[in-house]
């Protein structure tokens, strides 16, 4: 996947008010679009890559079951295809051997990356040699088929969200101090697993998706929320809209 953070963070890929990351979930390719045979699915799981989650084709419920939340569509259902997605955020590690000059703390290897700009974490997906999710792939992944508000069901538990992480400034070579990073290291908390396996789908850090919003070419779509926001950030169909040059 592709993270986001707590101001502009792209996990699998979204922005905040804080940091956007690259995201948790990165997928490697779309197997047949119609719903697979059992044994078809079984061939498709028992070849899922290493480091990724398979999710089967089908019917899925996405969009917001709240009647007063303009923020998201109304809920429906869809088909999407079968699919594998990255079990976890990507990391400042892993984004460094795509872009070898990416700086970071000592220490941040394991944190997910953040302030990417939209076509950067397009760009690593492609060198990674898979893409971004698009909107109806992320919410699955993160919600299943049942039309959960969170990851783990229909209850808040703020247990289950990666807590603000409280790391002092660091200093840099012009004598200042650049602001610490807010968000965990990813796959922190185990109970905010997703119904698929992924785990970070909810808080930690922003999360891009492939596509525009509203087919309005100078926005773009954010998921999953980020560390420091609220109940309504982590909800499955929650939404961010933000600009594609926004890190």
């Amino acid at each position: 996947m592709l993270p986001m953070s707590e101001g502009t963070v792209w996990k699998r890929g979204v922005v905040r008010a804080g940091w956007l990351g690259l995201g948790a979930a990165l997928i490697l390719w779309v197997l047949a679009p119609r719903q697979p045979s059992r044994a078809e699915m079984e061939r498709e799981r028992v070849a899922t890559p290493e480091g990724m989650v398979y999710v089967p084709g089908g019917t899925c419920l996405i969009g917001s079951p709240d009647p007063d939340d303009s923020d998201a569509p109304a809920m429906r259902k869809v088909f999407v295809p079968s699919f594998y997605l990255d079990r976890l955020e990507v990391t400042n590690a892993e984004f460094r051997r795509f872009r070898s000059s990416h700086a970071y703390p000592e220490g941040e290897d394991r944190l997910p990356v953040t302030n990417v700009q939209y076509e950067e974490a397009e760009a690593y997906a492609r060198w990674a040699g898979k893409r971004l999710p698009t909107n109806e792939e992320w919410e699955k992944a993160a919600r299943g088929i049942d039309g959960r508000r969170y990851p783990w069901g229909n209850g808040w538990d703020p247990k289950r969200v990666a807590p603000r992480a409280r790391r002092k400034p660091v200093p840099v070579p012009d004598g200042g101090h650049c602001p610490p990073s807010r968000v965990q290291p990813v796959g922190t908390v185990p109970a905010g697993l997703s119904p698929f396996g992924c785990l970070d789908m909810a808080g930690n850090a922003w999360e891009w998706v492939s596509g525009f919003h509203g087919g309005n070419r100078e926005q773009r779509i954010i998921r999953g929320g980020a560390v420091g926001y609220g109940e309504r950030a982590c909800r499955t169909y929650s939404r961010g809209i933000e600009g594609a040059g926004v890190t």
